[in-house]
């Protein structure tokens, strides 16, 4: 009996123990924190991202440190990918300071997600895009780079035919501009956008202390996939940070 005490306690403190991986903000005594290229503390700093900036922990990618974990993040004056220590992450999924909304059940063919006074309300809607819309095409005539302009996301590089697009998406009624929404792209393989991806893979967050609430969504196929944070404050949009596969 005492043996099996104490193993379900050594099984527990490991089980508490293992590195947590998924959304995360940076959170740093000193303000900011280093992205380093390698999981090592004397590793080169290839950038300083600020306490808290969102991003994904991917701790599977990283086999060689358990203490360190592989992030990619949106940061137009560094590289795109690199290494940050746990120490300097919270993950709001695990800390009491946040609160998940939770999905509301209903019929129509929509997310919403509620929770602590907070309506996240997502809607998608299939689209055919225009080939005229498309830019930087390739010779072969499969691929792009731009759609209206700017990158896009979600599909493989071939230049879809027909996906599913994030239309709007509100909290409590207060809109994310569309222009933050464009070139999200889900693939189209269902009849309808709850039976494709598009609604799949997405956590809200909030933290009253700050009124700060956090919509994280990992989107896009297999193939060409994306992650995506809108931050709100306030009640009011602030700004969108996107990390991943760009065509």
């Amino acid at each position: 009996m005492r043996y099996l005490a104490t193993l379900l306690l050594l099984c527990s403190v490991l089980t508490h123990a293992a590195p947590q991986d998924g959304f995360a903000l940076v959170h740093d005594a000193d303000g900011h924190t280093n992205l380093r290229k390698r999981p090592d503390l004397n590793a080169k700093v290839l950038a300083k991202i600020p306490n808290g900036t969102p991003l994904e922990c991917v701790e599977e990618l990283n086999e060689t440190r358990s203490d360190f974990c592989f992030v990619q993040l949106q940061q137009a004056s560094a590289d795109d990918s690199g290494f940050i220590h746990y120490s300097r992450l919270i993950f709001p999924a695990a800390d009491k300071s946040f609160v998940r909304l939770r999905e509301q059940s209903g019929r129509d063919d929509t997310l919403t997600l509620s929770g602590n006074g907070q309506k996240v309300h997502i809607v998608a809607r299939r689209i055919h895009p225009k080939r005229s819309d498309f830019s930087g095409i390739s010779k072969d005539n499969f691929t792009a780079r731009l759609y209206q302009g700017k990158p896009f996301y979600g599909v493989d590089s071939i230049i879809p035919k027909s996906v599913f697009a994030l239309e709007s998406i509100t909290l409590n009624g207060q809109a994310v501009p569309a222009a933050e929404l464009q070139g999200l792209f889900s693939p189209d393989f269902a009849a309808t956008a709850r039976g494709s991806n598009i609604y799949q893979g997405w956590e809200v967050y909030y933290r009253s202390s700050d009124k700060t609430l956090y919509l994280f969504g990992r989107q896009g196929s297999d193939g060409n996939p994306f992650s995506v944070c809108f931050i709100f404050k306030d009640g009011k949009f602030q700004r969108r940070y996107l990390w991943g596969a760009a065509i």
